[in-house]
């Protein structure tokens, strides 16, 4: 990834681990998924050929 797709992803969605890579059905480049290193979460998805970051925000209603 590029530094500066990097600062995007460190500003969006943080500290963060790679869950899952899959091809973009978009533009074919790797598409990632990430987890909260500590809480095993899911935080968001990101395309670098695509210049997307999408940060999950889930509503917990307990």
């Amino acid at each position: 990834m590029l530094s500066d797709f990097r600062s995007k992803l460190d500003k969006e969605i943080g500290p963060r681990k790679i869950l899952h890579i899959k091809e973009c059905e978009i533009c074919g480049y790797d598409e990632y998924y990430f987890i909260d290193p500590e809480t095993n979460k899911q935080l968001g998805m990101a395309c670098e050929g695509c210049n997307y970051i999408k940060r999950f925000e889930f509503n917990s209603k307990n």
